[in-house]
């Protein structure tokens, strides 16, 4: 496993439906990643990651060192995502969207959904 601070991103393309992004980092070295989505790096960070391919320069990330993620300048908080957490957004959003059904062929207005969305999730939580 390597670590490098990202010197410049440079989007490189697709291949075989994954984004291509030349990463080159501070002191010199270049490499190829891919992704599904945008690349998770930023220019600045320090990211560790695996060389896959030596003779393609090809790479990838490893996971565990997104845990950390830059918001400004030298302002840094931990993410910490639990399966709770998400859970809890689904089930917000699964009360607001049913609210928003009840409500859809009466006269209501936006403080009656969202007053009804909160009895369905204090009634799930209890």
């Amino acid at each position: 496993m390597k670590s490098g601070t990202i010197k410049h991103l440079d989007p490189d393309g697709q291949w075989n439906g994954m984004k291509k992004t030349k990463v080159t980092f501070r002191d010199g070295r270049a490499y190829t990643f891919f992704s599904k989505g945008e690349f998770t790096g930023s220019i600045g960070d320090t990211i560790k990651y695996n060389v896959t391919n030596e003779d393609m320069y090809n790479a990838k990330l490893v996971r565990d060192d997104f845990k950390n993620k830059k918001i400004k300048d030298n302002e840094v908080i931990t993410e910490k995502k639990k399966s709770t957490n998400t859970f809890s957004y689904i089930v917000k959003q699964n009360c607001i969207k049913a609210s928003a059904n009840f409500h859809s062929k009466r006269v209501a207005d936006i403080d009656d959904v969202l007053r009804d969305a909160e009895k369905m999730y204090n009634w799930i939580n209890k």
